[in-house]
């Protein structure tokens, strides 16, 4: 009798997993097909006086953008002579594949 309430509780395990599997399978969506879309524009530190301003002026950069659907990427300094010039802020965005280059 052991023998066959084992069996039995095993068999429901088991198919309890493939039921849940199948359901799992079944209710998965096809992955969106997008593209996307990058910028990198350059933030002149010299206008934003380097030690008061620039670090304000680039975050107001970064609000504008994420209003517009960027989202920021990577940020690197540009120094020449030993000097602060600016800053390469680099965003990107997801588009339709039909709407890049366009």
């Amino acid at each position: 009798m052991k023998d066959r309430t084992l069996l039995g509780v095993m068999f429901g395990i088991l198919l309890g997993m493939v039921l849940a599997q199948s359901g799992n399978l079944s209710a998965q969506a096809a992955p969106a097909i997008s593209c996307q879309e990058s910028k990198t524009i350059f933030r002149d530190a010299s206008r934003f006086s380097r030690k008061g301003n620039a670090a304000e002026n680039m975050t107001k950069k970064h609000d504008e953008y994420t209003k517009g659907g960027w989202r920021f990427v990577d940020m690197e300094t540009y120094i020449e002579n030993s000097d602060l010039e600016g800053f390469f802020l680099t965003y990107s965005r997801d588009v339709a594949c039909s709407q890049v280059g366009a």
